[in-house]
């Protein structure tokens, strides 16, 4: 009698993942909100952080993209998208810093990450320019720095807010940088 394969293993089928993500999803959020009012009722209130938010965010839509473009290249589109469009609340909440007058590195890292999403929007659908096959370093260069900046800087700066938004945010970027080593190694770009 042949091992019957786990339910919970990817196995191409996309009716699989659908049935899953959106369990998994109000799990995430269900817990993610209970962590987040148990500390604001001990006095933390770095969950009301939006740079923290941004990042962390920002890392996950990063973590899904990379890992999509190995494993789930039918859902690597939609991941590049949600990396690009978290370039607007990072551009909202840089301009409210600057508005406010009280820009400090946060503001510096969710200001280049705006700068990178409108530049990756603009060269990937509006110019429509391929820079990574073959390789052109006038446009990956910046694009790739200015990325890694503004995740890095996000996340680096949580530690002002204490030790748990920074492991989180500092985590969720050490996983993206990882996950895009990954799928370089796998030769996906």
């Amino acid at each position: 009698m042949a091992a019957r394969p786990s339910r919970m293993r990817y196995n191409g089928n996309m009716e699989q993942v659908k049935k899953w993500r959106a369990p998994a999803v109000l799990l995430a959020l269900v817990c993610l909100h209970a962590y987040a009012d148990a500390q604001s009722t001990a006095g933390i209130s770095w969950p009301a952080e939006p740079e923290f938010w941004v990042a962390t965010a920002a890392n996950l839509a990063g973590v899904g993209l990379f890992v999509s473009r190995v494993h789930w290249r039918e859902a690597a589109t939609a991941f590049g998208y949600a990396t690009q469009a978290m370039g607007i609340p990072a551009l909202a909440v840089g301009i409210a810093d600057l508005v406010m007058g009280r820009p400090d590195a946060a503001t510096a890292g969710v200001l280049a990450y705006a700068g990178w999403a409108l530049a990756s929007a603009f060269v990937d659908h509006v110019l429509g320019l391929s820079y990574r096959d073959p390789v052109r370093p006038t446009i990956l260069v910046p694009y790739v720095v200015t990325y890694y900046a503004g995740i890095g800087l996000m996340s680096a700066t949580q530690l002002v807010h204490g030790l748990p938004p920074w492991i989180i945010a500092g985590s969720t970027c050490i996983l993206a940088v990882g996950a895009s080593f990954y799928a370089r190694a796998k030769g996906a770009d």
